[in-house]
């Protein structure tokens, strides 16, 4: 087994199923290392297709506005979508200060995909239309949730 190896529990109908496999699991560590069992949170991270679909979306907003605003490159769009929906933060390095620094894309599904629905909309009050492929995990999610 690797450092990142990990079992995810749903339920507890679903963990006294998999009950059985993590003792397998237990009983076959050599312990030359010691073992450790770690119970939290699991969080969903954000996609490839998430962020794919983001960076399309960049470039579609940029071809449409580099037009009138020629700094409306494709990098352009990215930084100024993190600016308007994520706003920026202040970072210290050592006793340097650096603030307005925009914040990284968000790390979990769930937050990437609220994101991209203010990137969506916005992009739409502009009459910029976006692609929206069908199958990809930001369309997935939305299905589920008009649901």
């Amino acid at each position: 087994m690797s450092q990142g190896d990990y079992v995810t529990i749903n339920s507890k109908v679903d963990a006294e199923k998999k009950i059985p496999f993590l003792l397998k699991r237990v009983d076959s560590w050599d312990y030359s290392n010691a073992l450790v069992i770690r119970f939290e949170r699991y969080d969903d991270s954000r996609s490839l297709g998430q962020n794919a679909l983001f960076h399309i979306w960049c470039r579609e907003m940029s071809e449409v506005f580099v037009k009138k605003v020629p700094n409306a490159t494709e990098e352009g769009m990215k930084f100024m979508m993190k600016s308007m929906f994520l706003g920026t933060h202040s970072i210290a390095i050592g006793k340097e200060a650096y603030s307005d620094q925009v914040m990284p894309l968000p790390k979990h599904k769930g937050e990437m995909f609220h994101f991209m629905e203010q990137v969506y909309h916005w992009a739409g009050q502009k009459d910029v239309m976006l692609s929206l492929p069908q199958y990809n995990e930001y369309t997935a999610l939305k299905s589920k949730q008009e649901k």
